[in-house]
Formats: structure tokens, C-alpha cells, sequence
């Protein structure tokens, strides 16, 4: 009597389809680290799958080569935004609120993606197709998601005085993407659950002059 083996086990040889391997966020985390560490001429995407601990020749069918896969970290970038905002929409909270929820989402997401800032500054240091890419799908996509609870802000004077909400935004940004672009220097603990926690305060104190989103009333 021949058995036969189940379905899961059939499939030994050939090429796996694009769905099996790794997670794929193992690979894009790799990927980021690199294209923020080398930029995209110095980038291997052999250095990737070593990293990662995949066989090169899995990213290169899986994401149709180095330019697939940089696309694939934007646009995982771009969805992890959208599903933040998404998860922290509570315009039932005063206005206070939500900024500290908005700022404690963008902090965790900074925090989670710390080379996230290098890979931006580096992608549009160029003009060309990935600078107009970046800006598509990271930088506006943030904006457009923020700017009506900052200019609501701005409105009720929740804003420091004389702030102006696009350039809150941007210093905003800048004020949590910096010093995780030197945290080898000026945070070397900052992957510490306190030295994280100690992070979103001083933010929160400068920016929403609170020291918890969570104080804030979220249910």
C-alpha cells in the first residue's frame, strides 16, 4: 500500500513560491538598516540576505530585484503610517488628546524603524524617480494624515503660541528623527524599555506639554 505524504511535505524541491521563507519583515528590516547604512550604490543585496538569513536568490524572486525590494520598505513604511492612524483616530477626545496620541504613535513607529530617518534624508538627497517615491508615499502620506488635527490644534490654541502647524510638523519630525540618527552617540541606551519611555516624555513635554498620551483620558 503506498501513503501518501500530506500536502505541506510534497513540496521539497524546486523553487518555493513567493509566499514561503521568512517573514517578510525580516527582510525589509534588513533591507532598510542597509539602504540607510550604504545608501542605494553601496547597497548588496547580498549583505541583505545575510543578514536577514535567507538566500539571496529568494529576494531577488520575491521582490524582482533591488529596485522591488527598496520599493517594498517604502511602501511597508507607508502602510505602517496609514495603520497608525488608523488604530489612533479618536476624534471623540479633545484636541490635547489626540496630539499626544499622534505623537505617541509617530515616536513608537520612529522607535520600532530606527534608521528610518538616514534612509529618508539619503533617498531624497538625489533628485530622481526614488527621491519623488519617498516623498510620495512617506512624507506626504504623514502630512496628510496629521495636518487636519495640527491645524485643528492651531485653531483651539493648543499649539505653543505663535506656532504655525506645518512648521510644527516638520520640526516635530526632525526633533525625533535626529537624535535616532546619532543614538550611537547621544542615546546608546535608547533600545532600553526605559531609556524609550524617558524619550516619548521629553517629547510629549515639548510638544504637547504633557508627559503621557495616556494621561490624557484614551479609554
Amino acid at each position: 500500500m503506498m501513503s501518501h505524504a500530506p500536502a505541506d511535505l510534497k513540496r521539497k524541491r524546486g523553487r518555493p513560491r513567493q509566499d514561503e521563507g521568512p517573514d517578510p519583515e525580516q527582510i525589509l528590516k534588513a533591507a532598510l538598516s542597509a539602504f540607510a547604512k550604504y545608501g542605494w550604490a553601496g547597497t548588496d543585496l547580498r549583505n541583505i540576505a545575510k543578514v536577514a538569513g535567507v538566500d539571496s536568490s529568494l529576494i531577488v524572486r520575491r521582490y524582482d530585484g533591488k529596485m522591488g525590494l527598496w520599493r517594498a520598505i517604502v511602501d511597508n513604511v507607508s502602510c505602517t503610517l496609514k495603520r497608525w492612524q488608523a488604530m489612533d483616530e479618536q476624534t471623540d477626545l479633545p484636541v490635547r488628546d489626540r496630539l499626544c496620541l499622534m505623537i505617541e504613535g509617530f515616536v513608537g513607529i520612529s522607535l520600532d524603524q530606527p534608521d528610518l530617518g538616514r534612509f529618508f534624508i539619503d533617498q531624497i538627497s538625489e533628485v530622481g524617480e526614488r527621491r519623488t517615491y519617498v516623498i510620495e508615499q512617506i512624507w506626504s502620506v504623514h502630512r496628510g494624515l496629521v495636518m487636519p488635527l495640527l491645524k485643528e490644534a492651531e485653531a483651539e490654541g493648543v499649539l505653543p503660541p505663535g506656532c504655525n502647524a506645518d512648521i510644527y510638523h516638520s520640526i516635530l519630525v526632525g526633533a525625533v528623527a535626529m537624535p535616532l540618527l546619532t543614538r550611537t552617540v547621544s542615546l546608546p541606551g535608547i533600545d532600553t524599555a526605559q531609556q524609550r519611555e524617558a524619550f516619548l516624555h521629553n517629547i510629549l513635554s515639548l510638544f504637547a506639554m504633557r508627559e503621557s498620551a495616556t494621561h490624557g483620558g484614551r479609554p
